[in-house]
C-alpha cells in the first residue's frame, strides 16, 4: 500500500508523519505505523524497531515484525548492542556485518544466528532531548549504504518530533493506557517464553521461535498465543496444537 511516508524528505514526509499521528486512534498504533513506514523507505528485507527508556529500562514498544522484537531482546538480555549504546551516548551506530563486527560480540553472535547481518541504530532526538532510538536490521551484509544512512538521519530527525509530541500528549493527558498495555503485552510474552523454556528445555531464543512459528501456523498474534499459554498453565498443559516441541 502506498504511503506519503515512503520518502523521508521534504514537506511530504513531515506532513505525512503528522497526518499519521492525527489519523491513528492509539499511541501504539501510531508507533507501529511509523515502523512500517520506516521499513518502506529502507533496502529490501529491512526490519525496524522502536525503543524508549521507561523507568530506566529499555523497552521495544513497536516493531515491524516479530524477528525485530527477538533481536532487540538479545540486546536487553546481554546488556550490550548498538541500540543500547545509542540510547546511552546519543550517537548513531552502524554494523556492516555482524559476523565480523568486533564490538558487542555477544549481541552480534546471536544476531548473526538469527539471520541479521546489518544493523543501524539512530537516536531520536526530541526538543527536550533524546526520546528513544530506531533499531534497523537487514539480513544482507552492508545493506545500509551512505545514501540510506543519510536518508534515515533525516527520517529520524523528523520522526523524533512526532514521537516526542505523542509522548508528551500521553503524559499530559494521563491517557497512556496504550503504552501500559504494550508493556503488559511484553510481560505476557515473557511469561509464555519462560513456560515454554521449562516445558521444552530450550533457550529463550528457541522458545520465542517456537511461539512465533506457532502463532503463524494458527494465524494468531504472538501476544494472543502467549496469553493463551499463560492462562492454561494453572489448569492444563498447553496441548500439541499450541506449539511444536523443539527439534
Amino acid at each position: 500500500m502506498s504511503s506519503p511516508l515512503t520518502s523521508p524528505s521534504g514537506p511530504t514526509w513531515s506532513d505525512g508523519l503528522l497526518s499519521l499521528l492525527v489519523a491513528t486512534d492509539t499511541f501504539e498504533g501510531f508507533l507501529h505505523e511509523l515502523t512500517v513506514a520506516t521499513v518502506a523507505a529502507l533496502p529490501e528485507g529491512s526490519m525496524c524497531g522502536l525503543t524508549v527508556v521507561r523507568g530506566e529500562r529499555a523497552v521495544t514498544i513497536a516493531s515491524s515484525d516479530d524477528l525485530t522484537l527477538a533481536v532487540d531482546q538479545i540486546q536487553y538480555r546481554t546488556g550490550e548492542g548498538p541500540c543500547l549504546d545509542t540510547l546511552s551516548s546519543g550517537q548513531a551506530n552502524h554494523i556492516t556485518d555482524t559476523s565480523t563486527e568486533p564490538r558487542w560480540r555477544s549481541f552480534c553472535t546471536e544476531a548473526f544466528v538469527h539471520g541479521v547481518r546489518s544493523c543501524l541504530s539512530l537516536p531520536l532526538m526530541g526538543p527536550s532531548g533524546q526520546v528513544g532510538g530506531y533499531n534497523l536490521y537487514n539480513p544482507r551484509p552492508d545493506a545500509f549504504d551512505d545514501d540510506a544512512l543519510a536518508r534515515m538521519r533525516v527520517f529520524a530527525d523528523t520522526a523524533a518530533g512526532a514521537v516526542a509530541l505523542s509522548l508528551r500528549m500521553a503524559d499530559q493527558s494521563k491517557l497512556n493506557a496504550d503504552l501500559r498495555a504494550t508493556l503488559a503485552s511484553r510481560s505476557v510474552i515473557d511469561q509464555a517464553i519462560g513456560i515454554v523454556m521449562a516445558q521444552q528445555r530450550c533457550s529463550a531464543e528457541d522458545a520465542f521461535a517456537l511461539l512465533s512459528r506457532a502463532s503463524q501456523n494458527r494465524n494468531l498474534k504472538v501476544h494472543d498465543l502467549a496469553a493463551e499459554i499463560v492462562a492454561t498453565v494453572g489448569g492444563r498443559t498447553p496441548g500439541p496444537d499450541t506449539f511444536q516441541p523443539h527439534e
